[in-house]
């Protein structure tokens, strides 16, 4: 992967001032199914991860919700380094991809193009954790891109939809979080309301939801042609975000 020259970094100095006074708008992403990019794979560019000590450690450490939450503090921190993977039926790494197995926290893999727009734009470091990884085959770098979840406890469960996933999509709120555990249903996220002090973030990622990105972050994206990643629209996984 190229690294930036000084011409694309005042671009996105420029992005980082221009964006940051004004309010936050967020996209949530998705992974590309674009017959462009995906080929004729029915599934997005997915990396299976090998290193049998972090497979290991997630079944330890971060196989449920509450043992995520448990173990929040210093999941990251013990989470086993240099991690090694493969590239799934491909014959080509693009910036943004799937993975497998499942973690909690875990979004993408993501290339060092990535990485290098977090660190221009100076998204808190409080908001993303990398890992890295190599890919078998390939001398590109890439890394495991986390977010750390939001409870939802801090949820304005007044304010917040959900959709009965079963019951012809019927919508409903609840008067408060225990309201909501209550309930034998089972529902999705289809807006989430965060407490005010999420409001500046960057990188989000609400419990039971999808991860969402800031808009000067997706202006980068874009502005660096970022391969790999959809913006959802609508359809049965759209969500919308906003904060009390």
């Amino acid at each position: 992967m190229k690294k930036y020259s000084l011409a694309k970094i005042i671009v996105l100095y420029f992005l980082f001032y221009i964006n940051k006074n004004v309010k936050m708008k967020y996209y949530q992403l998705s992974f590309t199914l674009e017959k462009s990019i995906r080929g004729n794979y029915e599934t997005p560019h997915t990396v299976g991860i090998e290193s049998k000590e972090f497979l290991s450690y997630i079944l330890e450490k971060n196989k449920t919700i509450s043992m995520y939450f448990e173990n929040k503090t210093k999941l990251y921190d013990e989470m086993p380094d240099n991690l090694r993977g493969k590239l799934i039926k491909r014959n080509g790494v693009i910036d943004f991809m799937d993975f497998t197995p499942s973690c909690l926290s875990l979004v993408a893999v993501v290339s060092y193009k990535i990485k290098q727009i977090f660190e221009h734009l100076n998204v808190s470091k409080d908001e993303y954790i990398f890992k890295k990884i190599s890919i078998k085959g390939y001398a590109e770098e890439f890394y495991l891109l986390f977010i750390p979840i939001i409870q939802d406890t801090e949820f304005i469960y007044p304010k917040c939809i959900f959709k009965d996933m079963f019951d012809n999509g019927n919508i409903k709120t609840f008067n408060n979080r225990a309201e909501y555990y209550n309930d034998t249903n089972d529902y999705c996220l289809k807006k989430v309301v965060l407490k005010g002090i999420y409001r500046d973030y960057d990188l989000l990622y609400p419990q039971g939801g999808g991860f969402f990105f800031s808009e000067r972050i997706v202006n980068a994206m874009q502005h660096e042609k970022i391969v790999g990643y959809d913006l959802v629209k609508g359809g049965c996984f759209y969500e919308e975000i906003d904060f009390a």
